[in-house]
């Protein structure tokens, strides 16, 4: 065999691609806890019903988003963006919680007992507005009323499935407060 004593040409060094960035995010990265209950119970799924199709609930936050990503779209493209992909997590918010509802042995539809009144949901309970600044700081005032609201439910629903849920929820309502903090 012969052997090859020549002097190797150095490779061309091939341009390294820069490493992408990583994706923004809507949502925490730790998974949702598997959606059971321990049992049914109408009483349960009432107090979810509040954070399901209220004025402060998870259906005025999905249509509210929504309505922001449209009207920001063409001067505030990267906002609008961001609006779309929270609705998105609002909405499997709102699949969850219609899912407990169920398996609780409620009705998931768009109203909710409050001081002992149906009140079903309308479009009346959007906030309107079109100044970015004035958006999010309602954005983040409605944010902190869910989590609020979700902690309170977390201390009168005795199921721990529920409480797990309910507080993995959280986490993507404090996630959204600090996206909306950019934009004012």
């Amino acid at each position: 065999m012969e052997s090859n004593n020549m002097p190797q040409r150095p490779q061309p060094k091939r341009p390294q691609k820069p490493p992408e960035p990583p994706a923004p995010l809507y949502a925490c990265p730790d998974p949702y806890p598997p959606i059971e209950v321990d049992c049914v119970n109408p009483h349960y799924a009432q107090l979810l019903k509040i954070s399901f199709a209220s004025s402060k609930s998870e259906t005025t936050a999905v249509m509210q988003y929504a309505y922001q990503s449209w009207v920001l779209h063409t001067e505030f493209s990267e906002i609008a963006n961001v609006m779309h992909h929270v609705a998105m997590v609002e909405m499997h918010h709102l699949e969850i919680l219609g899912r407990l509802i169920d398996l609780l042995g409620g009705t998931p539809s768009y109203s909710c007992i409050q001081r002992n009144r149906q009140f079903p949901w309308n479009a009346t309970m959007v906030f309107y507005g079109r100044m970015v600044r004035q958006m999010m700081q309602n954005n983040i005032a409605a944010e902190q009323d869910a989590i609020r609201q979700y902690q309170k439910q977390i201390q009168m629903i005795q199921d721990c499935h529920i409480q797990e849920i309910l507080k993995r929820i959280i986490q993507d309502e404090e996630l959204h407060i600090e996206l909306f903090k950019k934009y004012l």
